[in-house]
């Protein structure tokens, strides 16, 4: 028996793309699977908290629902295309002090077979296994200087928790935070804070598919080699870009989402009352102008964000 342990971060409009990658996960898991999942959340209303239970019908599961305090995480910058929960997957260690490994799924996930063989790998003293990022990777590496050149997508990462604690990860994630300029968002910020110590995965386990634009992933000969047969048969999908309850969304894993969703009572009233269809956090879209360039204070008072055409700059004040 293996026990697979998930966990999600989702805010309000997140809730039902996360139930959707929690059926998913129940629905291809083995039968001797033990799986749990844990729901981090800062102000889910109870009504939201309970339908994380309603899914015992497909393979029954264990459930933790742990309730984060967003102000452990005042100054730090979350650009307008992510959540602040986005930033709760760096406190698993401490939030699952007896747990050896823990699987962190971005809500806009499906998996398509069974985690065991994933569960089973041994990362040694790497603090996480992971995914080279499919757009960038290489410039986004040079950007924040990481030694190992190696920059991954942080929507997918199976955590060494073990080897969190010994090294204290939250802290060192925190002092990289608040001292380095050019961190501007969670997904650096774990970049640079497993600098060096990261298994890189194969991309069968976080197939991200750029649809809606031309993109040449900067990966060596043999990882787009992995990458092109990731295609055929992903394990873990990741859904970036137009989200698979956007009507726009062409990502050619579509199909099956919505035989997920199939699986989750009152998904349609869900998705109509509070799912988000667009990438971000749900709050509307900055005017063009706030777009273009805006200087924003980060709430310890010691920073400066400063947005230009899409990048965001982090100054001490």
């Amino acid at each position: 028996m293996t026990k697979i342990t998930v966990a999600y971060a989702p805010d309000k409009n997140f809730v039902p793309l996360t139930l959707v990658s929690m059926a998913s996960v129940l629905r291809n898991a083995r039968k001797n699977d033990e799986i749990e999942f844990v729901i981090m959340y800062a102000d889910l209303e109870d009504k939201y908290l309970q339908i994380f239970d309603n899914l015992q019908a497909i393979k029954p599961y264990s459930l933790k629902k742990l309730k984060v305090d967003e102000k452990v995480f005042d100054g730090f910058p979350c650009p307008n295309w992510v959540t602040t929960e986005a930033w709760f997957r760096c406190l698993l260690a401490d939030l699952l002090p007896n747990d050896d490994k823990v699987l962190y799924l971005d809500c806009d996930t499906i998996v398509r077979n069974s985690l065991d063989n994933l569960f089973k790998l041994d990362l040694g003293n790497c603090l996480v296994g992971v995914i080279e990022d499919v757009s960038g990777s290489k410039d986004k590496a040079k950007n924040i200087a990481l030694t190992d050149g190696f920059y991954f997508n942080s929507g997918v990462m199976l955590i060494n928790l073990n080897a969190w604690r010994k090294i204290d990860f939250f802290s060192k994630l925190k002092n990289i935070v608040m001292t380095d300029a050019k961190v501007s968002n969670d997904q650096d910020a774990l970049n640079k804070a497993c600098d060096g110590q990261k298994y890189r995965l194969s991309p069968k386990y976080d197939y991200m598919q750029v649809w809606w634009r031309k993109n040449t992933p900067q990966y060596d000969d043999k990882y787009m080699a992995d990458f092109l047969k990731a295609e055929e048969n992903p394990i873990i999908v990741h859904f970036t870009g137009k989200k698979p309850n956007h009507p726009a969304c062409k990502n050619k894993f579509l199909s099956e989402f919505k035989e997920y969703a199939k699986l989750v009572p009152a998904y349609d009233v869900l998705q109509k009352e509070i799912g988000l269809k667009e990438a971000g956090k749900g709050r509307e879209k900055l005017p063009l102008y706030k777009r273009i360039f805006s200087v924003e204070t980060s709430s310890d008072r010691k920073h400066k964000y400063i947005n230009l055409f899409g990048l965001t700059l982090k100054i001490k004040i």
